[in-house]
């Protein structure tokens, strides 16, 4: 894996924007991560998302590619456009603030089969990400704010080679950081720009692929939604569900776990179960400050439980955030200091 490579990884585990993460106070947790990334074995063949330093868990979403993916329904294709049947396309229950982000932006899709979105994450006007699978395929397309766009450009540009490309009407730039991945970077259009990033196919694949990239109605755009999206009308029973069992800490503001935009649930369990971890581990540290016994018996042995928790092993096959938070128990299991759990967890 080349360092772009590791890049891409990387941002597309991250949930905060680039923004977010720039100003997060990660110094004292960088050793000690990385430390534990380089002494933890890595035994799994299956993609799995990164973690983020200072930020464990997966992508903000967003621009919808795939003309054939799992409905919003959980079942069944969905084909990009209207239908004769149905020419205003299927009308979907999505809060007034997702639609006014859907309507705020281009709502890409692309006529391809055997491409499928893989899982798409909270998005908002400003930015957002979407990714697509066929094989060992893959296909990101993002949004992000128009002011970012000369610093984007200005680090894609850094070190690739790069050419001109004419794409949706507009005049922008392809950078190649391999032979097998490339991104394009159109200009601003609106109060934002698109990014399209294709890995794991040839150039020529890569330039068929995405000139089948056309925009559609909000509705078929919201419709093309995978099975595993968490929307804001099914948030509270998601949250309380995946709460079951776990010995809530003192003070959990379920409130704001069920002020859930469009998610996908991977990103839902690991802010759900990273409120549960974050509580306890306040506690344990406060409670070792002030040599509170029973307290800091009960956040260790809350945490304990932690390698059982359903929302966790749900979530360990697809990405490594719950490896991370288990990392956190065992350290005070063992009485350690768990230093960098708030950066680790995004407390």
């Amino acid at each position: 894996m080349n360092d772009h490579e590791l890049d891409h990884l990387i941002a597309r585990a991250n949930p905060f924007g680039d923004d977010t993460v720039r100003q997060l106070p990660t110094a004292a947790a960088e050793s000690d991560l990385m430390e534990g990334i380089l002494t933890t074995p890595t035994t799994r063949r299956s993609p799995r998302r990164p973690v983020l330093l200072a930020a464990a868990a997966a992508v903000v979403a967003a621009a919808i590619v795939g003309g054939v993916a799992a409905a919003a329904s959980g079942g069944g294709t969905h084909t990009a456009g209207p239908s004769s049947s149905n020419p205003a396309g299927p009308h979907i229950a999505f809060a007034a603030n997702v639609r006014a982000i859907a309507e705020a932006n281009q709502r890409l899709l692309v006529d391809e089969p055997g491409w499928k979105v893989t899982h798409v994450d909270e998005f908002t006007v400003a930015e957002g990400e979407m990714s697509f699978e066929n094989g060992s395929k893959v296909l990101d397309v993002s949004w992000r704010a128009a002011d970012s766009y000369r610093d984007y450009y200005d680090d894609r540009a850094h070190d690739n080679a790069k050419q001109p490309i004419t794409l949706l009407g507009q005049q922008g730039t392809m950078f190649t950081y391999s032979a097998t991945d490339f991104t394009t970077i159109l200009p601003p259009k609106g109060k934002n720009f698109l990014e399209i990033r294709g890995s794991g196919g040839s150039e020529q694949e890569y330039r068929d692929l995405i000139a089948k990239l056309h925009s559609v109605d909000v509705d078929t755009w919201l419709a093309a939604m995978p099975a595993s999206v968490v929307k804001p009308a099914d948030a509270r029973t998601t949250v309380d569900a995946m709460l079951a069992g776990l010995p809530l800490p003192p003070g959990l503001d379920k409130q704001r776990l069920y002020q859930q935009e469009t998610r996908d649930r991977y990103q839902v369990g690991a802010e759900v179960s990273g409120a549960v971890a974050c509580g306890w581990l306040d506690q344990w540290v406060a409670a070792k400050r002030s040599g509170d016994a029973q307290k800091l018996k009960q956040a260790t042995d809350a945490l304990a439980t932690s390698h059982g928790w359903k929302v966790l092993n749900d979530m360990n096959p697809e990405g490594d955030y719950p490896e991370v938070l288990w990392g956190y128990a065992d350290q005070v299991a063992k009485g350690q200091d768990p230093t960098g759990y708030q950066q680790g967890l995004g407390c």
